[in-house]
């Protein structure tokens, strides 16, 4: 309310505004700490921010990522199923809107693979159904105060919701790794870095001598429940309608051109061996050269996030001749 938005028209522009700091934070809109908590990871600033982060970077790496393949294929299969399901037999021969299942299907994906199966179905489905609310709720036109039954009200009981589904699973996963058991999804393998991080951090206030190939890569404080509930939150966030809008495209232009599809077709058989049953792994992946291709075309043709509204902590002087004032968006 009250505030201009400044676009960035430009890539380099972009870049300029993402890479400075000292004078703009992440905000989205103003509502979104209210809905994300304001002591989420992503509303820190300067060197709190970049710790908490780093923190956060063993979970990416291309090996934690193979760990979550099996969890990926196996909700990808169940809704490959359900989409054939629905082609042949219920509504065959008419037009299927399909945003709605491609949203639920990257729900459910996010969620298992964020948190596994600590939580459940019902659990996945009541999310799916209701992160509209949540995106409603942050439209840059919203009042940024919650009026019950107004679009922020709902989708601030919908982010208590995840949140609170969320904090029941970081309770499940301490237990389990604190068991020994074997991590499979991103939860569990920050769970047990905190367990790992825990252990040397009381072997050195023990005055032991530790070798630096005992130290972890990372030393990683404690984290509660909630701040891991507000966390995996920021990741739901960042995977559910920009990815949908993504795959909705994909589906739409492949069918538009089935020359194309045909190639990638081709191209995951090869992969495979021709056993199109074949699991998956990181190799596999890297050697999808016309697969990537065509994802990265959709996402140049058609991106999925037009802008990233930045706070202006201070003013700004993004070019010469113009500085935006403290207070305002920066995207």
């Amino acid at each position: 309310m009250f505030r201009f938005v400044v676009i960035a028209s430009s890539r380099d522009m972009a870049r300029k505004v993402f890479n400075s700091p000292a004078y703009v934070k992440p905000c989205v809109v103003d509502v979104a700490h209210k809905l994300l908590r304001p002591t989420n990871w992503v509303f820190l600033d300067g060197k709190a921010h970049v710790d908490y982060r780093k923190g956060l970077n063993g979970l990416f790496t291309r090996q934690a990522l193979e760990h979550y393949l099996p969890s990926q294929e196996e909700v990808y299969n169940k809704y490959f199923e359900k989409f054939l399901h629905i082609s042949q037999e219920e509504n065959a021969g008419r037009a299927i809107p399909y945003m709605g299942h491609f949203r639920e299907l990257m729900c459910a994906i996010s969620c298992r693979t964020f948190v596994g199966h600590y939580m459940n179905d019902a659990a996945v489905k009541k999310i799916a159904d209701d992160y509209y609310m949540i995106t409603a709720a942050l439209e840059l036109v919203n009042f940024p105060i919650i009026i019950p039954y107004t679009k922020t009200w709902y989708g601030k009981k919908a982010a208590d919701m995840v949140l609170n589904e969320f904090a029941k699973c970081a309770t499940k996963s301490k237990v389990s790794m604190a068991a020994g058991r074997e991590p499979n999804c991103i939860l569990d393998f920050w769970v047990q870095s905190m367990i790992v991080s825990a252990k040397y951090r009381k072997r050195i206030a023990k005055g032991e001598t530790i070798d630096d190939s005992e130290k972890p890569t990372q030393v990683l404080r404690d984290f509660t429940n909630m701040e891991i509930a507000q966390t995996l939150f920021t990741f739901l966030f960042a995977s559910q309608d920009a990815t949908s809008s993504a795959c909705t495209w994909l589906f739409q232009l492949m069918a538009d051109r089935p020359e194309w599809l045909d190639r990638v077709r081709e191209e995951n058989l090869n992969v495979r061996n021709g056993d199109k049953n074949a699991p998956l792994n990181s190799d596999m992946l890297e050697k999808m050269v016309v697969t990537k291709g065509v994802i990265k075309e959709i996402l140049r043709y058609r991106p999925p996030v037009l802008m990233v509204p930045y706070l202006v902590k201070k003013d700004f002087p993004v070019t010469d001749t113009y500085t935006v004032k403290k207070g305002n968006y920066c995207s």
